[in-house]
């Protein structure tokens, strides 16, 4: 299983930034992997809720099966995936306040199931999901109106 957790301090409150990124359907407005995701996720998912997204990450087109497992305002958000050859996505987001904004923890974890990915993820394919991760969270910052 691969692991890739970056964080990341954004000038804005923590609901607000909860808010956005718990809306799965506003995922293409920031995260550079995301090609959309259905209607009814625009807004704040709740434990429970299922969605369907389709990506391109690291060249590689998908379709995942969301279901969120936790949310928690202004602390904490999980959702797992599954994609149709069994390799499967957990997503972890983690929300701190701090004086002047938060402090935002993105946890991604993924296995691929077929074999010749699972080559290709050990050769560089999570080099490049790592840099689509680090991209997503300088367009989250400059979402809320900060540089980086």
């Amino acid at each position: 299983m691969t692991t890739i957790q970056l964080e990341q301090f954004i000038l804005a409150p923590t609901l607000a930034v909860y808010d956005y990124v718990t809306r799965p359907a506003r995922w293409k407005e920031w995260h550079p992997a995301s090609l959309g995701a259905q209607e009814h996720a625009a807004e704040s998912l709740a434990a429970g809720a299922r969605f369907e997204e389709d990506i391109l990450s690291a060249g590689i087109k998908r379709h995942l099966r969301w279901t969120v497992e936790e949310a928690e305002p202004g602390v904490r958000w999980a959702a797992s995936a599954v994609m149709d050859d069994g390799s499967t996505v957990h997503l972890l987001y983690r929300f701190e306040g701090r004086n002047t904004g938060m402090n935002f923890t993105r946890t991604l974890r993924y296995h691929v199931k077929p074999l010749h990915l699972r080559i290709v993820n050990a050769l560089f394919m999570w080099r490049k999901v790592q840099a689509e991760s680090r991209l997503a969270l300088s367009n989250l910052t400059r979402h809320f109106g900060g540089k980086r």
